[in-house]
Protein backbone atom coordinates (compact mmCIF):
# COMPACT_ATOMS: atom_id res chain seq x y z
CA UNK A 1 0.00 0.00 0.00
CA UNK A 2 3.03 2.43 0.78
CA UNK A 3 4.61 1.62 -1.94
CA UNK A 4 1.93 2.11 -4.24
CA UNK A 5 0.80 5.52 -2.91
CA UNK A 6 5.10 6.17 -2.69
CA UNK A 7 5.10 5.71 -6.86
CA UNK A 8 2.30 7.52 -7.56
CA UNK A 9 3.45 10.26 -5.45
CA UNK A 10 7.03 10.24 -7.28
CA UNK A 11 5.28 10.33 -10.63
CA UNK A 12 3.02 13.22 -9.71
CA UNK A 13 6.62 15.30 -8.29
CA UNK A 14 7.90 14.48 -11.68
CA UNK A 15 4.77 16.05 -13.42
CA UNK A 16 5.35 19.06 -11.86
CA UNK A 17 9.10 19.49 -11.69
CA UNK A 18 10.06 21.62 -13.97
CA UNK A 19 14.07 22.15 -15.32
CA UNK A 20 16.32 23.90 -12.68
CA UNK A 21 14.21 23.39 -10.06
CA UNK A 22 16.27 21.70 -6.91
CA UNK A 23 13.23 21.46 -4.03
CA UNK A 24 11.16 18.48 -3.56
CA UNK A 25 7.19 19.84 -2.91
CA UNK A 26 5.95 18.17 0.26
CA UNK A 27 3.02 18.95 2.07
CA UNK A 28 2.38 17.56 6.19
CA UNK A 29 0.32 14.68 5.22
CA UNK A 30 3.02 13.60 2.13
CA UNK A 31 5.08 14.13 4.47
CA UNK A 32 3.46 11.37 7.04
CA UNK A 33 2.90 9.21 4.62
CA UNK A 34 6.65 8.76 3.50
CA UNK A 35 7.67 8.71 7.35
CA UNK A 36 9.78 11.45 7.34
CA UNK A 37 11.84 12.58 9.84
CA UNK A 38 14.37 15.60 10.63
CA UNK A 39 17.19 16.62 12.94
CA UNK A 40 19.10 19.69 13.37
CA UNK A 41 22.79 19.28 12.85
CA UNK A 42 25.47 19.25 15.70
CA UNK A 43 27.78 22.27 15.60
CA UNK A 44 31.08 20.69 16.38
CA UNK A 45 34.82 22.01 16.99
CA UNK A 46 37.07 19.03 15.00
CA UNK A 47 37.41 17.15 12.04
CA UNK A 48 37.49 13.15 12.61
CA UNK A 49 40.83 12.01 11.43
CA UNK A 50 41.12 8.35 12.55
CA UNK A 51 40.39 5.67 14.84
CA UNK A 52 42.88 3.74 16.86
CA UNK A 53 42.56 1.45 20.17
CA UNK A 54 43.62 3.19 23.27
CA UNK A 55 43.71 1.87 26.95
CA UNK A 56 43.25 3.72 30.02
CA UNK A 57 45.84 4.89 32.56
CA UNK A 58 47.30 6.26 34.79
CA UNK A 59 49.69 8.96 35.17
CA UNK A 60 52.54 7.75 37.29
CA UNK A 61 52.64 10.26 39.34
CA UNK A 62 49.10 9.34 40.30
CA UNK A 63 50.15 5.69 41.19
CA UNK A 64 51.37 4.51 44.71
CA UNK A 65 52.77 1.90 46.23
CA UNK A 66 51.80 0.50 49.71
CA UNK A 67 54.73 -1.51 51.04
CA UNK A 68 55.91 -3.73 54.48
CA UNK A 69 57.59 -1.66 56.96
CA UNK A 70 59.51 -4.71 58.73
CA UNK A 71 59.41 -8.15 58.03
CA UNK A 72 56.70 -10.11 59.01
CA UNK A 73 53.99 -12.44 58.57
CA UNK A 74 50.40 -10.78 56.84
CA UNK A 75 47.44 -11.65 59.22
CA UNK A 76 45.05 -10.16 57.92
CA UNK A 77 43.76 -8.22 54.43
CA UNK A 78 41.20 -5.73 54.62
CA UNK A 79 40.20 -4.87 51.18
CA UNK A 80 39.71 -6.91 47.71
CA UNK A 81 41.39 -5.56 44.05
CA UNK A 82 38.87 -2.73 42.93
CA UNK A 83 37.64 -0.97 45.98
CA UNK A 84 37.82 2.65 46.67
CA UNK A 85 40.11 3.33 50.22
CA UNK A 86 40.57 6.48 51.92
CA UNK A 87 43.78 8.57 53.59
CA UNK A 88 44.73 6.12 56.15
CA UNK A 89 41.86 3.63 56.25
CA UNK A 90 43.50 -0.37 57.63
CA UNK A 91 44.45 -2.23 54.52
CA UNK A 92 45.97 -4.75 56.30
CA UNK A 93 47.58 -5.86 59.48
CA UNK A 94 51.09 -7.35 59.92
CA UNK A 95 53.00 -9.69 63.06
CA UNK A 96 56.57 -8.57 63.06
CA UNK A 97 59.52 -10.04 65.31
CA UNK A 98 61.42 -7.66 64.23
CA UNK A 99 59.26 -4.80 65.30
CA UNK A 100 59.27 -6.52 68.64
CA UNK A 101 62.73 -6.21 68.54
CA UNK A 102 62.73 -2.46 67.42
CA UNK A 103 60.63 -1.77 70.76
CA UNK A 104 63.09 -3.46 72.80
CA UNK A 105 65.27 -1.29 71.49
CA UNK A 106 63.40 2.03 72.61
CA UNK A 107 63.41 0.32 76.14
CA UNK A 108 66.77 -0.65 76.30
CA UNK A 109 67.85 2.91 75.36
CA UNK A 110 65.49 4.83 77.21
CA UNK A 111 66.43 3.44 80.18
CA UNK A 112 70.47 4.05 78.97
CA UNK A 113 69.23 7.63 78.57
CA UNK A 114 68.01 8.01 81.84
CA UNK A 115 70.83 6.38 83.71
CA UNK A 116 73.36 8.87 82.02
CA UNK A 117 71.09 12.24 82.48
CA UNK A 118 71.37 11.13 86.01
CA UNK A 119 74.89 10.49 86.22
CA UNK A 120 75.39 14.14 84.48
CA UNK A 121 73.36 15.58 86.65
CA UNK A 122 75.09 14.47 89.64
CA UNK A 123 78.83 15.37 88.00
CA UNK A 124 77.64 18.87 87.39
CA UNK A 125 77.09 18.74 91.03
CA UNK A 126 80.38 17.58 92.06
CA UNK A 127 81.90 19.51 89.11
CA UNK A 128 80.88 22.97 90.56
CA UNK A 129 81.68 21.71 94.12
CA UNK A 130 85.67 20.75 92.58
CA UNK A 131 84.75 17.15 93.50
CA UNK A 132 85.59 16.02 89.86
CA UNK A 133 88.07 17.05 87.41
CA UNK A 134 86.42 18.57 84.21
CA UNK A 135 87.98 15.45 82.27
CA UNK A 136 85.67 13.58 83.79
CA UNK A 137 82.89 15.45 83.89
CA UNK A 138 83.71 15.67 80.10
CA UNK A 139 83.41 11.86 80.32
CA UNK A 140 79.86 11.95 81.40
CA UNK A 141 79.00 14.52 79.31
CA UNK A 142 79.80 12.00 76.55
CA UNK A 143 78.57 9.22 77.57
CA UNK A 144 74.99 11.17 77.88
CA UNK A 145 75.28 12.89 73.84
CA UNK A 146 75.58 9.04 72.92
CA UNK A 147 72.80 7.52 75.24
CA UNK A 148 70.33 10.79 73.61
CA UNK A 149 71.55 9.91 69.85
CA UNK A 150 70.72 6.28 70.16
CA UNK A 151 67.70 6.94 71.83
CA UNK A 152 66.71 9.46 69.22
CA UNK A 153 67.68 7.06 66.57
CA UNK A 154 65.72 4.12 68.14
CA UNK A 155 62.37 6.64 68.21
CA UNK A 156 63.24 7.58 64.63
CA UNK A 157 62.70 4.18 63.58
CA UNK A 158 59.54 3.25 65.30
CA UNK A 159 58.42 6.07 63.60
CA UNK A 160 59.20 5.39 59.94
CA UNK A 161 57.63 1.83 61.32
CA UNK A 162 54.60 3.58 61.30
CA UNK A 163 54.88 3.89 65.28
CA UNK A 164 52.71 6.89 66.50
CA UNK A 165 54.44 9.25 68.43
CA UNK A 166 52.06 9.09 71.47
CA UNK A 167 52.61 5.16 71.54
CA UNK A 168 56.62 5.20 71.29
CA UNK A 169 56.12 7.64 74.28
CA UNK A 170 54.32 5.40 76.07
CA UNK A 171 56.54 2.16 75.12
CA UNK A 172 59.51 4.55 76.74
CA UNK A 173 57.28 5.17 79.64
CA UNK A 174 56.72 1.24 80.22
CA UNK A 175 52.98 2.26 79.80
CA UNK A 176 52.50 0.37 77.16
CA UNK A 177 52.75 -3.45 76.24
CA UNK A 178 55.46 -4.21 73.54
CA UNK A 179 53.33 -5.87 70.55
CA UNK A 180 54.49 -6.72 66.59
CA UNK A 181 51.07 -6.49 64.95
CA UNK A 182 51.32 -3.37 62.86
CA UNK A 183 49.04 -1.94 60.53
CA UNK A 184 49.50 -0.83 56.94
CA UNK A 185 47.10 2.13 56.19
CA UNK A 186 46.31 3.74 52.76
CA UNK A 187 48.73 6.58 51.59
CA UNK A 188 45.79 8.23 49.72
CA UNK A 189 42.36 8.44 48.47
CA UNK A 190 41.65 6.30 45.45
CA UNK A 191 41.25 2.62 44.21
CA UNK A 192 43.14 -0.49 45.03
CA UNK A 193 44.56 -1.01 41.57
CA UNK A 194 46.66 -4.31 42.79
CA UNK A 195 47.15 -6.47 45.56
CA UNK A 196 50.10 -8.67 46.33
CA UNK A 197 49.43 -9.04 50.02
CA UNK A 198 47.73 -12.92 50.98
CA UNK A 199 46.99 -13.74 54.84
CA UNK A 200 49.73 -16.26 56.17
CA UNK A 201 52.39 -14.36 53.40
CA UNK A 202 55.52 -13.99 55.20
CA UNK A 203 57.06 -11.01 53.56
CA UNK A 204 60.51 -9.07 53.82
CA UNK A 205 60.55 -5.30 54.55
CA UNK A 206 59.57 -2.96 52.07
CA UNK A 207 57.90 -5.69 49.98
CA UNK A 208 55.31 -4.72 47.63
CA UNK A 209 51.56 -5.59 49.56
CA UNK A 210 48.71 -3.04 47.62
CA UNK A 211 49.08 -0.59 44.87
CA UNK A 212 46.64 2.69 44.62
CA UNK A 213 45.33 4.84 42.09
CA UNK A 214 44.45 8.30 42.72
CA UNK A 215 41.50 8.59 39.70
CA UNK A 216 41.08 12.10 39.88
CA UNK A 217 43.56 12.39 36.74
CA UNK A 218 43.44 9.87 33.53
CA UNK A 219 44.89 9.33 30.53
CA UNK A 220 44.15 7.52 27.41
CA UNK A 221 46.98 5.82 25.57
CA UNK A 222 46.60 5.47 21.88
CA UNK A 223 48.37 3.23 19.91
CA UNK A 224 48.72 5.34 16.46
CA UNK A 225 49.64 3.82 13.58
CA UNK A 226 53.15 5.43 11.78
CA UNK A 227 51.09 6.51 8.74
CA UNK A 228 48.87 8.35 10.85
CA UNK A 229 51.19 10.41 13.23
CA UNK A 230 51.33 13.38 11.16
CA UNK A 231 47.64 13.73 11.30
CA UNK A 232 48.10 14.14 15.70
CA UNK A 233 48.15 17.63 16.93
CA UNK A 234 49.29 18.61 20.63
CA UNK A 235 45.26 20.15 21.54
CA UNK A 236 43.14 18.08 19.31
CA UNK A 237 40.60 16.18 20.83
CA UNK A 238 40.09 12.51 21.35
CA UNK A 239 36.60 11.15 21.68
CA UNK A 240 35.41 7.38 22.80
CA UNK A 241 31.94 6.69 21.27
CA UNK A 242 31.56 3.42 24.41
CA UNK A 243 31.37 4.93 26.98
CA UNK A 244 30.51 8.82 25.78
CA UNK A 245 34.37 10.42 26.69
CA UNK A 246 36.37 13.49 25.39
CA UNK A 247 39.93 14.00 26.12
CA UNK A 248 42.49 16.37 24.54
CA UNK A 249 46.29 15.15 22.78
CA UNK A 250 49.11 16.17 25.32
CA UNK A 251 51.80 13.88 24.39
CA UNK A 252 52.81 12.33 21.28
CA UNK A 253 56.01 9.85 21.85
CA UNK A 254 58.59 10.13 19.53
CA UNK A 255 59.51 6.62 19.24
CA UNK A 256 57.59 3.63 17.31
CA UNK A 257 57.43 0.40 18.36
CA UNK A 258 58.89 -2.13 15.93
CA UNK A 259 56.77 -4.76 16.16
CA UNK A 260 53.66 -3.44 15.77
CA UNK A 261 54.54 0.16 13.75
CA UNK A 262 53.42 2.41 15.70
CA UNK A 263 53.50 5.16 18.48
CA UNK A 264 52.03 6.02 21.76
CA UNK A 265 49.82 9.29 21.80
CA UNK A 266 48.76 10.49 25.03
CA UNK A 267 45.18 12.83 25.98
CA UNK A 268 44.09 13.98 29.22
CA UNK A 269 40.45 13.00 29.95
CA UNK A 270 38.58 16.16 30.18
CA UNK A 271 35.20 15.04 30.14
CA UNK A 272 33.70 11.56 31.27
CA UNK A 273 36.43 10.22 33.15
CA UNK A 274 33.86 8.61 35.74
CA UNK A 275 32.93 5.96 33.29
CA UNK A 276 36.53 5.01 32.82
CA UNK A 277 38.59 2.60 34.63
CA UNK A 278 42.39 2.25 34.15
CA UNK A 279 43.41 -0.93 32.29
CA UNK A 280 39.97 -0.60 29.89
CA UNK A 281 40.41 -0.65 26.47
CA UNK A 282 38.36 1.42 23.99
CA UNK A 283 38.10 2.57 20.42
CA UNK A 284 39.95 5.96 20.18
CA UNK A 285 38.30 8.53 17.39
CA UNK A 286 41.13 11.50 16.97
CA UNK A 287 39.42 14.74 15.79
CA UNK A 288 41.64 18.14 14.61
CA UNK A 289 40.11 21.43 15.39
CA UNK A 290 39.28 23.22 13.15
CA UNK A 291 37.97 27.37 13.03
CA UNK A 292 35.50 26.46 10.21
CA UNK A 293 31.73 25.91 10.72
CA UNK A 294 31.59 21.94 10.92
CA UNK A 295 28.30 20.07 11.39
CA UNK A 296 27.86 16.43 12.33
CA UNK A 297 24.45 14.59 11.28
CA UNK A 298 23.56 10.94 11.25
CA UNK A 299 25.11 8.75 9.13
CA UNK A 300 21.29 7.63 7.41
CA UNK A 301 21.36 11.91 6.48
CA UNK A 302 23.74 11.78 4.29
CA UNK A 303 23.22 9.89 0.40
CA UNK A 304 25.67 9.77 -3.08
CA UNK A 305 24.87 10.64 -6.02
CA UNK A 306 26.83 10.63 -9.22
CA UNK A 307 30.13 10.72 -6.99
CA UNK A 308 28.97 13.11 -4.71
CA UNK A 309 26.93 13.84 -1.13
CA UNK A 310 23.98 15.16 -0.13
CA UNK A 311 21.32 15.85 2.38
CA UNK A 312 17.73 16.65 2.40
CA UNK A 313 17.35 20.06 3.91
CA UNK A 314 13.54 20.60 5.02
CA UNK A 315 12.44 23.56 3.53
CA UNK A 316 8.82 26.13 4.31
CA UNK A 317 7.01 24.01 1.23
CA UNK A 318 9.36 20.99 0.90
CA UNK A 319 12.78 19.24 1.00
CA UNK A 320 15.55 20.39 -0.83
CA UNK A 321 18.95 18.69 -1.69
CA UNK A 322 22.13 20.48 -0.89
CA UNK A 323 25.47 18.92 -1.54
CA UNK A 324 27.54 18.75 1.39
CA UNK A 325 31.17 17.90 1.73
CA UNK A 326 32.17 14.94 3.84
CA UNK A 327 35.22 15.82 6.19
CA UNK A 328 34.82 12.31 8.40
CA UNK A 329 32.90 9.84 9.68
CA UNK A 330 32.66 8.13 12.96
CA UNK A 331 31.00 5.32 14.17
CA UNK A 332 27.24 6.70 13.54
CA UNK A 333 27.31 10.20 12.04
CA UNK A 334 29.00 11.97 8.96
CA UNK A 335 30.50 15.46 9.83
CA UNK A 336 30.25 17.59 7.28
CA UNK A 337 32.39 21.01 6.73
CA UNK A 338 30.25 22.36 3.75
CA UNK A 339 26.70 22.74 2.41
CA UNK A 340 25.35 23.70 5.71
CA UNK A 341 24.44 27.22 6.81
CA UNK A 342 23.41 25.70 10.71
CA UNK A 343 20.10 26.24 11.58
CA UNK A 344 18.14 24.31 8.77
CA UNK A 345 16.55 21.12 10.06
CA UNK A 346 18.00 17.88 7.88
CA UNK A 347 16.61 14.32 6.74
CA UNK A 348 17.20 10.97 8.71
CA UNK A 349 14.70 9.00 7.86
CA UNK A 350 12.53 8.55 4.50
CA UNK A 351 15.69 9.72 2.55
CA UNK A 352 15.31 7.18 0.12
CA UNK A 353 11.89 8.05 -0.82
CA UNK A 354 12.36 11.87 -1.54
CA UNK A 355 15.82 10.95 -2.89
CA UNK A 356 13.22 8.63 -5.88
CA UNK A 357 11.00 11.08 -5.97
CA UNK A 358 14.02 13.96 -7.18
CA UNK A 359 15.06 11.08 -9.58
CA UNK A 360 12.03 10.99 -11.18
CA UNK A 361 12.04 14.66 -11.24
CA UNK A 362 15.39 14.69 -13.00
CA UNK A 363 14.64 12.21 -15.54
CA UNK A 364 11.52 14.13 -16.73
CA UNK A 365 12.62 17.25 -16.09
CA UNK A 366 10.14 18.75 -19.07
CA UNK A 367 7.13 17.44 -17.91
Amino acid sequence: MKRGWLLAWSLAVAGHAVAGERWIPLDSEQTSHLDVRTVFPELVAGIPLAQAPGRVVLPPAKEFAVTAIQSGVITHVDVPLGVQVTKGQRLAEIDSVALVDLQRSLVDAAAVYGVAGAKLNRDNVLLREGVISRMRWQETQSDYERAQATLRAAEQTLLASGISRADIDRIKARKAQISGIYKVLAPVDGMVLDRMAIVGQRVDAFSPLFRIGKLDVLWLEVDMPQERLKEARIGDVVTVENPRVSAKIIEISQSVDPQSQSAVVRALVEAGAERLRPGMHVNVQTMHRSTDRIFKVPVSAVFSHEGRSYVFVKRQTGFEPVEVAVAGQEAYSMVLHEGLQGGEAVVVQGVAGLKAAWMAGADNPGN
